[in-house]
């Protein structure tokens, strides 16, 4: 039986996939370890921060319609408290407290057409009505004149007269879904209260021009407005039930007994479970909360959870499959190499059942190959005629005597006639291919190539790397013609350049210098060959230069400097106007490579260089930050013509924008600079952000973060306190009244003096007598 399981695995291949001994078990467990690890990693991090997004997505969605709800209510709240002021302040009903009207009929049909009108200007007031105690009569738009110990709400008014507010939000006994603003008068006396005026506002009317499911709580003389709401529709009740039960709110109840002016916390909900509270506090004495039950939030962080555990899944097991199929594709050739060796068992490579001690065989043997190789490169180092070769090339030779000894010894001709070549390769570091560090590989890699070519055309010569680049020495029979010699230079320095291409994707350029008989011309040779190199400047299309071929046509060229492309070019920068720079750019260069000098063309870069950087300065450019950049350093690297337009266009003229705009960060001062002015020249009209933002023409949300980060407060605070300061001044230069100064910096004087006492802890009147 067991012989049969054995053979059904094996059948299956699972014996194979289970065996300790072999690397493919390995890879697949390792991998998969390697796989799932990041996975649930990222998975987890990911889950993190998606809950963390959603969570602020509520909160801002919260914050946001409390806001709303804010604005909306004081923008009706302070209407109906600005039309009860303006109607207290009626003459008509001052002359009710000071005895001067002489018809009580026809002074009850004026306040009465005057009620009428103030409430049909507002949809939202269902009542007015007047109490005057010496009369102790009620005039009402719905009831007209009225005995007080007849009107419905006689109790109310009674409470109401003997509050020690002079004014409060209050409900009315007998009248529910109905709040009242009442007013005690007469607005100017110490006597006591002998009137009440009061606005009955229908809370489901202004509960609807809010928002849905907005609950209107009052509580002693403040006015509590509740959003309970769920961003995202899952429970909604009517309006009795959410009145019933925001009133016994234990939250509300930590609101009222907070002293703080806005707030977030956790407590128990309508629906008995927990639920975010977030309340904003202002100076009118009106809270505005919102409520958003945690299991809502709870409900729609759900879905997360089950998107994350399913892209979970998804993942590892893809992520196992791709490497059940990678590792078997990399066990392939370790299982070649295992195949290979123990059929080459006649080099000492032993059979081994241990799939490990095979490979350390194998490595045994790589070790003893790797040695060989090592002694063979050790032979490759440069030998006493290579040193000779550089010294010769750098020109170290002082005395033709001591020079002719060397030749003898290393077995250099002398009677030769010899000429120079030297071979740089193009763009190779840009590529990638080496690093700047690795000129040495790269000389050798040319050297090597040149060699084999050397020995392919039957020349006499001799090739080194010197540095960073190859250098040969050709040597020609004295008898032979000039032209011969330099037809087999150009065939040579033509095969290097096809072989380089062809072979080796390097693109060379071949630089040669003249012929001379003596050998102690070589260094003057070399240094020809560097200098028709220098020609790339304007002949970067060429691959071989001869020093013959270009300097005659140099002495003849017309030399003029291209002025007016110049001055094109800085202008388009100025207008950050870059294709247009690069087109004048491309002009100015084709006018310099048509002078055909070198010296010109590179010392003409330089010059529009120095113009740039001029340029730069008169843009407001901070001249350090052009300094460290090295620009005459960078250009000085290049030598091809192609190498230099592609720093200007690529490197410098991005460049040069970035360095004109990074100064114009300080524009943002000058901007809060004419806000701030603007606030302390207007602090008697109503100023508002988007009114600012206009002014300096920025958008409002730019302005709120710039104004908060130069002046570390935000826009309203900083308003606040530029009308307290002036209200400062007046209350101390001027003998203007309450009334009259807080009309100058827009605000009632009621609100005044409360904005005044909670800033500077004293009442208006005090700061008056403690600084005169």
């Amino acid at each position: 039986m067991a012989n049969w399981s054995k053979l059904f695995l094996k059948y299956l291949g699972i014996e194979r996939l289970t065996n300790p001994n072999k690397y493919l078990y390995k890879l697949i467990w390792l991998g998969c370890i390697s796989v799932c690890v990041p996975v649930i990693l990222a998975s987890t991090v990911y889950y993190q921060l998606s809950m963390n997004r959603m969570e602020t997505f509520i909160q801002t969605e919260s914050d946001s319609s409390l806001t709303i709800l804010k604005d909306r209510a004081e923008r009706v709240l302070q209407e109906i408290e600005q039309d009860s002021l303006q109607l207290a302040k009626d003459p008509m009903l001052q002359e009710a407290y000071t005895g001067s009207s002489s018809d009580s009929t026809i002074w009850n049909i004026e306040i009465l057409k005057k009620i009428a009108l103030v409430k049909n200007s507002n949809s939202f007031i269902n009542e007015i009505f007047l109490y005057n105690s010496p009369g102790s009569v009620i005039l009402s738009n719905e009831y007209g004149p009225i005995p007080k110990e007849e009107y419905k709400y006689k109790e109310d008014i009674d409470r109401l007269l003997a509050s020690k507010y002079l004014t409060q939000w209050s409900p009315l006994s007998k009248r529910e879904g109905y709040i009242t603003f009442a007013r005690l008068l007469p607005l100017i006396g110490n006597g006591g209260p002998e009137g009440l005026l009061g606005f009955e506002i229908e809370t489901s009317a202004l509960s609807k021009f809010l928002e849905t499911d907005t609950v209107i709580v009052t509580s002693a003389h403040e006015l509590i407005i509740v959003k309970l709401h769920d961003p995202f529709g899952l429970d909604r009740k009517s309006d009795a039930e959410l009145l019933q039960q925001t009133g016994s709110l234990k939250g509300i109840e930590m609101i009222q007994a907070s002293d703080k002016n806005s707030g977030r916390f956790v407590a128990e909900g309508i629906d008995g479970k927990p639920a975010q509270y977030s309340y904003v506090k202002n100076v009118f004495a009106r809270t505005y909360v919102s409520v958003i039950p945690e299991q809502a939030i709870t409900d729609q962080l759900d879905w997360i959870r089950r998107i994350m555990v399913l892209i979970l899944v998804l993942f590892v097991g893809v992520g196992v499959l791709l490497t059940y199929f990678t590792s078997k594709r990399a066990y392939n050739p370790i299982e070649q190499l295992i195949n290979q060796s123990r059929s080459l068992r006649v080099d000492g490579i032993q059979d081994k059942e241990n799939e490990l001690d095979i490979i350390k065989e194998s490595l045994d043997y790589l070790s003893k190959e790797t040695k060989k190789l090592g002694a063979y490169m050790d032979k490759m180092e440069p030998s006493l005629r290579e040193k000779f070769l550089f010294q010769l090339l750098s020109g170290d030779y002082t005395r033709n005597e001591t020079l002719i000894q060397d030749c003898k010894t290393y077995g250099i001709e002398v009677t030769s006639t010899n000429v120079v070549l030297i071979v740089e390769a193009e763009n190779i570091y840009k590529e990638k291919r080496f690093l700047p560090e690795e000129k040495g590989i790269v000389a050798f890699s040319l050297a090597n190539v040149m060699q084999e070519i050397l020995r392919s055309h039957t020349l006499q010569g001799y090739v080194i790397p010197y540095q960073g680049r190859g250098a040969a020495i050709l040597q020609f029979k004295p008898d032979m013609v000039q032209q011969a010699m330099l037809d087999l230079t150009r065939e040579y320095a033509a095969a290097i350049s096809a072989a380089f291409h062809n072979y080796l994707s390097f693109e060379v350029t071949v630089g040669i210098g003249r012929l001379y008989a003596h050998v102690a011309d070589v260094p003057v040779s070399y240094k020809e060959a560097e200098t028709a190199l220098q020609y790339r400047i304007f002949r970067d299309s060429e691959t071989i230069l001869f020093i013959e071929d270009v300097e005659p046509v140099k002495k003849q060229a017309l030399i003029k400097y291209p002025r007016e492309q110049e001055a094109a070019v800085v202008a388009a920068l100025e207008q950050e106007d870059i294709p247009f720079a690069t087109q004048n750019f491309k002009r100015f260069t084709e006018i310099l490579q048509s002078s055909q000098s070198y010296v010109f063309i590179y010392q003409s870069y330089h010059v529009l260089l120095s113009s740039l950087i001029v340029s730069l300065e008169k843009q407001g450019a901070n001249a350090v930050d052009v300094m460290e950049h090295n620009l005459f350093g960078q250009l000085g690297d290049k030598q091809t013509s192609q190498e230099i337009c592609e720093w200007f266009e690529d490197t410098l003229f991005p460049l040069y924008l970035w360095l004109t705009r990074n100064d114009r960060e300080s524009a943002g001062e000058s901007i809060i600079q004419t806000i701030c002015t603007y606030i302390s020249e207007n602090c008697g009209n109503d100023l508002s952000l988007v009114q600012c933002a206009e002014i300096v023409g920025v958008s409002p949300s730019y302005l709120s973060r710039l104004f908060k980060k130069s002046m570390g407060k935000n826009f309203l605070e900083y308003v606040v306190e530029s009308k307290i300061d002036e209200a400062k001044r007046l209350l101390r230069d001027t003998d203007q009244g309450l009334g009259e100064i807080a009309t100058a910096i827009g605000y009632s004087e009621r609100n005044f003096i409360r904005i005044f006492q909670r800033h500077v802890q004293i009442t208006p009147g005090g700061y008056r007598s403690n600084h005169r």
